[in-house]
């Protein structure tokens, strides 16, 4: 491996260069500037933003409501498997004596 990590940000569009060691960012390259961009194409971006939000919203939103059921099905299963297996129970710290 060569210990560099290609990424695409999907916000903005930059390329990053990250040590993978690290975590560090050893190089960026941010997207042009399209000077030909007019006042009216930058509101239409900027009002098509109210629905990207909205949406982005909505699927956290669906994530959010489901999660509860998943943690309590994931929590019930781990009870069910620590009440089968007694070998796996932590032994506590004040009967190390």
């Amino acid at each position: 491996m060569s210990g560099k990590v290609d990424v695409d940000c999907p916000c903005c569009g930059t390329k990053l260069v990250v040590d993978a060691a690290t975590g560090t960012i050893l190089s960026e390259e941010r997207p042009k500037a399209d000077p030909a961009a007019t006042f009216d194409q930058a509101m239409n971006v900027v009002r098509g933003g109210a629905a990207r939000r909205e949406d982005a919203f909505s699927k956290a939103f669906e994530r959010t409501k489901n999660l509860d059921d998943l943690l309590e099905k994931k929590f019930e299963e781990a009870k069910r498997k620590a009440a089968t297996d007694p070998s796996t129970k932590p032994k506590n710290p004040l009967d190390f004596d």
